[in-house]
C-alpha cells in the first residue's frame, strides 16, 4: 500500500466550505495547518513545509524551475521569475493576464536570457549576474499598493522590464534566484505534476517525475488521467505526491465560477478514484487563493485523509 498526498494547490478562500464537495467532507478532518507560517504564501515555500522541510533556503524558486525547465544552471547566474499581469484603472495588477503581442527590448550591456515556463510566466537568466541578487529589490504582484512594480538596484535590468509593457499589461518580476543546494527529504517518492516548479523539484532531490500533455496545470486538465497515472505510481512506490493547480490558476484570473467548478470536478471525478483505492490518501492544499482579488492567502489549510 502507497501513500498518495494530493496537495491542491490555492484550493481555499474566504467563502471555501468543505461541505460544498461531498467527498472530501467524507474524509476525515485533521487539525488544519498553515504552511505559510507568517511569510509569504507561495507554492514552492509551502510545498516543501508540507513535505517535512522546516528551513526552506531563500531565492530557490528560479532555480527550482529552471531544473524543471530543463535549463543549465550555473552558479555564477542570477535567476528571475516574471509573470504578465493585467493593469487595471490605477495602474495596478488585479489579475494574471498575457497580452496578445510584445517584444523583447535589444540588451547591449547586460546579457538576459529569456525562457517562457507556460501560462504567461518566465525565466530569465542573467549571465554572471550572481553578485546582483542581494542589491536588487522586486515588487510583489501579489499585494497591490503604490510603486512602479519594476526592479530596483540595477539600471539596465530595471530599463529592460520597464519596456516589457502594453497599454494594459506589464511583465513583473516577484522573484530571485542563485544557485543553491537543496536539503535532501527522507522518503523518496514520486512526483505527479504539470508544473516547472514541482517537476523541477523531483529533479533536484532525484526522484521520478511524471508529466503528460494533456495535465496542463489549469482547470482544462486531464482529472481522469491524472488518475490512472496516480494508481500506477502508487503501485510501484510508498509515496506519490499529485499536485494540482487548476484552482490556483482561476482564482488569479479572478474566475470564482471557474474556480468552484473546477474543484467540484477534483471532488467528483478525481478523489472517488483516489479514495476507492487500497492506497493511503491525504489532502491538503498549500495556501488559499482568492478570486476576489487573485492574491494569494496564507492561513491554515485543510489537512485530510481517507478513513
Amino acid at each position: 500500500m502507497s501513500h498518495i498526498l494530493l496537495i491542491i494547490d490555492g484550493m481555499t478562500d474566504p467563502d471555501f466550505r468543505l461541505t460544498d464537495y461531498p467527498a472530501m467532507d467524507s474524509m476525515q478532518q485533521l487539525a488544519p495547518v498553515d504552511y505559510s507560517e507568517g511569510g509569504r504564501p507561495e507554492t514552492l515555500t509551502c510545498t516543501l513545509r508540507i513535505l517535512g522541510l522546516r528551513q526552506v533556503p531563500p531565492h530557490i524558486r528560479p532555480i527550482v524551475e529552471a531544473y524543471g525547465a530543463g535549463l543549465r544552471v550555473d552558479p555564477d547566474d542570477l535567476w528571475l521569475r516574471a509573470s504578465w499581469y493585467h493593469i487595471d484603472e490605477q495602474g495596478q495588477p488585479d489579475r494574471q493576464e498575457s497580452p496578445d503581442d510584445f517584444t523583447f527590448p535589444k540588451v547591449t550591456r547586460r546579457d538576459i536570457e529569456p525562457h517562457y515556463l507556460g501560462q504567461g510566466h518566465w525565466l530569465f537568466r542573467l549571465r554572471e549576474g550572481h553578485s546582483l541578487c542581494e542589491r536588487l529589490t522586486l515588487p510583489s504582484p501579489f499585494v497591490t499598493g503604490e510603486g512602479d512594480l519594476l526592479p530596483e538596484g540595477d539600471s539596465v535590468i530595471r530599463d529592460y522590464f520597464s519596456r516589457l509593457t502594453t497599454p494594459r499589461h506589464r511583465l513583473i518580476v516577484w522573484d530571485k534566484g542563485v544557485s543553491s543546494p537543496l536539503p535532501l527529504l527522507r522518503e523518496p517518492s514520486i512526483i505527479i505534476s504539470a508544473e516547472m516548479v514541482l517537476l523541477g523539484l523531483g529533479k533536484m532531490l532525484g526522484w521520478e517525475t511524471v508529466t503528460h500533455p494533456a495535465l496542463t496545470g489549469d482547470t482544462d486538465t486531464d482529472l481522469e488521467l491524472l488518475g490512472r497515472l496516480t494508481l500506477e505510481a502508487a503501485d510501484r512506490t510508498g509515496r506519490v505526491i499529485v499536485h494540482v493547480n487548476g484552482a490556483d490558476q482561476a482564482g488569479h484570473r479572478r474566475d470564482e465560477v471557474g474556480k468552484r467548478a473546477f474543484l467540484r470536478r477534483v471532488d467528483s471525478e478525481l478523489l472517488p478514484l483516489l479514495l476507492r483505492s487500497p492506497h493511503r490518501l491525504t489532502l491538503t492544499s498549500d495556501h488559499g487563493c482568492d478570486p476576489a482579488t487573485g492574491c494569494h492567502l496564507p492561513g491554515p489549510q485543510p489537512l485530510l485523509r481517507s478513513e
